[in-house]
Formats: structure tokens, sequence, C-alpha cells
């Protein structure tokens, strides 16, 4: 597994951020669950091949625990790239999770399972396993005998307003991000945490601003301060200017360098002398040589 991949994941194995995707994606905004009765679950399971037990992981996977009981197990795949037989990996899931309490001796609990995916791409796939079948040639007769599987995605960058809305964790600041560039509904949210949020926002967006604002952050958030997101995005702005600052002076020191060597070519030695110190000499003598850029 990658790191790109790894770092995804960090976030959504945090019990409020899962409970609130939940809640937010699968239980349309009704708080279902709460932080304090989820509890990890494997995210290991096996099923055996032509010669030998093989192990396949889901993504994250955690449990509703009630009065000291396992009451559901919910299962969210990520992914990057979905599958055209994306639906058999969520049966492959399922069913490796009800294989465990197939002889437990324990009340049976519901498997609910999902798939977020963080593409920017639109998807065709199958949506149940009745659809991958009939695409693939199984007839309306015999599909009738056959136990259907629904495929719930969801797409991250592609989330309405209404639903992003229902996100109260720090999964909120990603899916506005994603979709409109901006966590500006959500400059007064406090921040909860912080590295992990960091690092996936660097993870989805390749803007390492993100991870480099997240130490000193990290370290007032240390000293019991809590940081709401309007404190994060103007260390952002921040950054971004210092850097957008710093490349314009390499910039300009290489179109300053182009100039002079062709004035120094051209035997126009006053003229490379004089826009050192004039800058109105500079810019005219850029647009007569047509140096717009390095």
């Amino acid at each position: 597994m990658g790191e790109k991949d790894i770092l995804e994941k960090v976030l959504m194995s945090y019990a409020d951020v899962f409970a609130d995707c939940e809640n937010a994606l699968a239980y349309g905004g009704r708080r279902r669950l709460e932080a304090e009765k989820i509890h990890p679950a494997p995210s290991e399971s096996f099923y055996r091949g032509k010669e030998k037990v093989h192990n396949q992981f889901s993504d994250v996977s955690a449990y509703l625990v009630e009065d000291g009981e396992i009451r559901l197990q919910y299962i969210i795949g990520n992914e990057t790239a979905l599958e055209g037989r994306q639906v058999l990996r969520k049966a492959s899931y399922q069913g490796g999770a009800y294989r465990v309490q197939l002889e437990s001796g324990k009340p049976v609990y519901p498997v609910i399972g999902m798939v977020i995916d963080w593409s920017r791409k639109g998807t065709g796939i199958p949506r149940s396993l009745h659809e991958l079948l009939r695409r693939d040639g199984a007839s309306e007769e015999d599909l009738e005998l056959v136990d259907d599987v629904k495929l719930a995605v969801y797409h991250m960058n592609n989330l309405p307003a209404k639903i992003r809305e229902r996100f109260t964790s720090d999964m909120g600041f990603v899916v506005d991000y994603l979709n409109e560039g901006s966590f500006e509904h959500r400059k007064d949210q406090k921040i909860v945490h912080m590295e992990a949020l960091c690092e996936m926002m660097e993870a989805l967006t390749e803007d390492s601003r993100f991870t480099e604002a997240a130490e000193e952050m990290l370290e007032k958030q240390s000293k019991g301060k809590e940081i709401a997101m309007c404190e994060y995005i103007d260390m952002l702005e921040a950054r971004g200017e210092a850097r957008g600052k710093a490349r314009g002076e390499v910039e300009g020191e290489r179109k300053l360098l182009a100039l002079l060597a062709k004035l120094y070519a051209l035997g126009r030695d006053e003229d490379a002398k004089l826009i050192v110190r004039d800058e109105n000499t500079r810019k005219r003598l850029y647009e007569e040589f047509c140096i717009t850029h390095s």
C-alpha cells in the first residue's frame, strides 16, 4: 500500500470522523452513531484460493458497541481508482465479516459497507451484483435466483452542498476544499486532528503548504489552545504569499540576467549598466527584447 493511500485513510480511523462519515453519508445526516460507541474492527479477512488460504484487507472497519455487545459492523472502502468489479470486492469483505460470525455462538449483527471515492473522474461501474452479472451476459431468468448486492459509492469530489453541510468533524474541511477550493464556510470550526488533516490534504491536493503549517499549529494545540480553521487559513495564505514572493524574486533575477546577456552580446554596455539602476529603462528594454519570462 502506497504512502499516499495510507495518509488518506489515517483521518478516517478516528472514531469521531468515522462516525461522522457514516452519519453524513449512509444515514443521510441523522446522528445514528456516536464516537464513544465506535470501536476498531479487524480490517483483515480470509478466503480460500485454488491452493491456499489468502488474506484480504478492507480499508477502515469499525464496530458499533452498545451495552458491551457488538450491534453493527461498518466497512468503508477508500478508493482512488474504482474497479469495474467493485461490487465483488464489497461482497467479499462483507462475506468475510459474516464468516467470522458463523461459529461465534453469539447473536448475528449486520455488516454495512460503503465506498468513498477520492478520484476526480466520473464512473459508470455497475452499482449492484445483478447489474454486473447482467452486463456480463447473465439472463434475467437466472438473476431471479441470485441474491443481489448493492454498492453504495460516494464521490467526495462531487458532493452537493446540502450533503457537505452534514459533516461536523474534520472531514468537513476536506470535502469543502475538494468541492469549493476553500474552507470559508467552516472558518470558525475547530480543528481536532490537525496532523492527520494536514497530511490528508497534502495527499489529496499535492500541496505541501498543508503539512508545512502543521508543525506550528500542533505546537499551539499541545499548549491547550484550540485552533479554528480561520487561523489555519491565515497561515496557509501567508505561506502562499511568501512562496509567491520567492518565486517572483527568482523570476526577476532570471529576466534580468537574460536581458544583460543580450545587451552585452550586442555591445550595449552603457544600457547594461543603466538597467541595474533604472527600473523604467529595464521595463522598456524587456519590451524591446520581448523578455516576459525566463
